[in-house]
């Protein structure tokens, strides 16, 4: 039940006090000190930040400087480089191992050669590939362990023309063009002959996320941090530990090396993963914080420990019964609100656009397509879906009684897809149209997209599976064919190929079946839903209510499909000495 009624609590300050030091909620003081800062918050709950004193010398070797990407800033509503005001479009890809257990990146385990085994250099591979972000999921619980797995591995070296080779399509592979030099590496790290990993951190797990942050950044990438709770922590259940470990995790970026110089603007922040995921809507409901003080809080705090240095990135939620979910629901328009029962996220955009970060935010709604969701969203139903849950907030913005408006970049922060049904395929074309406003779609969206970011990197996604297979070894060039032609990725060797023309990518066999560690337990098989056809083309488009919506049940799951469990198979038994565990999340 979606509780679009319920009362926000009470207004009132929070104290914020370094930590070690006493605290204590008010509700007669209005501001409170972080380190030598000033911050006004209103919720009555007190937050424990540590203050700039605990920045400490690293334990560990970081990577060189590299080359860092430009800044970032957000004007008219456009996602742009910082020093020249030119856009910049994110095309990134999900890398998980922070949110399960895995204390790093997964798939460093796998073995091989370094190009498929060594952190650093599959680092430079995916920037060689074209991509200029990054997103890495993580769970606060797994960031303070010291017991790190070991991840130290044997490995053969691939270098100079094996590794050129590895790095482009087959389908260019005969191209003249290719005759040019694969740029080196800007920030490598060394291993002792024969091995990989040997540099990573030892100490815990939050050493390796900031080293995983330096890295990235080194190569000239964007960095999203997001946060993942799926059920294995109940931060987002209690508002004072949600704003507090954010707060502690943002303190430790900071203290990072030439964070102003290099960090600062390039490093992203993506609150909360689908709340939905968690039972949390945009209004609080019974015991549990709306995703508006979640929200809210954290990028008061954050922004208070590093103004004008930090941007956000906010999911949607609470939308089921217009078939938004898993990121997706950012519906204003009373009207529909009230009609389909959704969760409403007025409140929140009326408070962030007065905030001094309003214009450092970005929409982030993740999209899948019909493997996934289960939907029947495709064509003009899904472009008419998307703008009324979140293109209209960069077209138009969001707009309050006098009429002025603030409009907001939209980043897709999660699509992807195994890519090998046809049904897939048609939904990633049509998204494609609405991400870069062009042909039909260009009716129901004018803005190109700010970005999007695929998931994942991980051949252990049990969904989507990644953009490597073979038990990781080999990349899988059908989805980075499709990126290429419909998503505007562009590797080393076309970097200067630019305006060419899109091209249909040709049917791919389906990647064969990956070998599993042994003991690990495969995810379950996707169903088709009944009446799915062969897969040969479009499935039935929904019915239409009276409004000319697509009819979605009120029950919310017949054409949505039931909510999305991401499967992250975990290393197998077969590394006893790492310790690795083989179960599901």
């Amino acid at each position: 039940m979606v509780h679009s009624n319920a009362t926000a609590p009470p207004t009132a300050a929070a104290n914020f006090t370094a930590a070690g030091s006493s605290s204590s909620s008010s509700s007669s003081s209005s501001t409170a000190v972080i380190g030598n800062q000033t911050a006004v918050f209103n919720e009555n709950v007190t937050y424990e930040i540590e203050s700039a004193a605990v920045c400490k010398p690293m334990a560990y070797q970081a990577p060189p400087r590299g080359t860092p990407p430009a800044p970032l800033d957000i004007r008219r509503g456009k996602l742009v480089n910082r020093m020249s005001g030119r856009p910049v479009t994110i095309r990134g890809i999900n890398w998980f191992g922070f949110n399960v257990d895995m204390g790093m990146v997964d798939g460093l385990w796998a073995g091989g050669s370094d190009a498929t085994t060594d952190f650093s250099k599959i680092a430079y591979q995916i920037r060689m590939l074209g991509f200029n972000a990054v997103r890495l999921p993580f769970a606060h619980r797994f960031l303070n362990k010291t017991d790190v797995w070991d991840l130290v591995r044997e490995c053969s070296s691939v270098t100079g023309t094996k590794l050129k080779d590895r790095l482009i399509a087959p389908e260019d592979a005969n191209q003249i063009a290719l005759r040019r030099v694969l740029p080196p590496h800007p920030a490598p790290m060394r291993n002792a002959p024969g091995k990989c990993n040997t540099y990573l951190p030892m100490r815990n797990n939050l050493d390796r996320l900031l080293f995983a942050v330096q890295q990235f950044v080194a190569l000239g990438m964007y960095v999203v941090l997001d946060y993942q709770p799926q059920g294995l922590e109940q931060h987002a259940y209690n508002l004072a530990d949600f704003v507090t470990a954010w707060g502690n995790l943002w303190r430790r970026v900071t203290c990072l090396p030439n964070f102003s110089s290099d960090l600062a603007n390039r490093v992203l922040i993506d609150v909360m993963n689908e709340p939905d995921s968690m039972g949390i809507k945009w209004e609080p409901s019974g015991d549990r914080p709306g995703a508006e003080q979640l929200y809210l809080a954290t990028a008061d705090a954050l922004w208070n420990i590093s103004p004008d240095k930090v941007l956000f990135m906010f999911e949607g939620t609470g939308q089921n019964m217009f078939g938004l979910n898993w990121g997706n629901g950012f519906i204003t328009d009373e009207a529909i609100i009230n009609s389909r029962g959704l969760s409403n996220p007025n409140k929140f955009f009326t408070r962030l656009v007065k905030k001094p970060y309003a214009k450092k935010s970005i929409i982030s709604p993740h999209l899948y397509p019909p493997t996934i969701t289960k939907s029947t969203w495709l064509g003009q139903e899904l472009w008419k879906q998307s703008n009324m849950s979140f293109g209209y907030l960069q077209s138009t913005g969001y707009c309050q009684a006098n009429g002025w408006c603030l409009k907001f970049p939209v980043l897709v922060g999660e699509t992807g897809s195994a890519y090998t049904e046809q049904d897939d395929k048609t939904w990633l074309k049509d998204f494609a149209d609405f991400a870069n406003a062009r042909g039909a779609a260009r009716r129901y969206n004018q803005v190109p997209l700010a970005g999007w970011m695929w998931w994942a990197y991980n051949e252990n996604s049990g969904d989507t599976g990644g953009i490597v297979h073979n038990d990781w070894q080999d990349l899988h060039w059908g989805k980075l064919r499709y990126m290429m032609d419909y998503l505007g990725l562009t590797p080393w060797y076309k970097a200067s190929d630019a305006g060419r023309s899109p091209r249909t990518p040709a049917p791919d066999a389906p990647a064969p079946p990956a070998r599993q560690p042994p003991g690990s337990r495969q995810p379950p098989a996707r169903q088709r839903p009944p009446g799915a056809g062969s897969g040969t083309g479009r499935r039935p488009r929904p019915p239409r209510d009276a409004a000319g919506l697509p009819r979605v049940p009120r029950d919310g799951r017949t054409r949505v499909g039931p909510r999305r469990r991401r499967q992250h198979r975990r290393p197998s038994p077969r590394m006893a000495a790492a310790g690795f565990a083989a179960t599901q999340v």
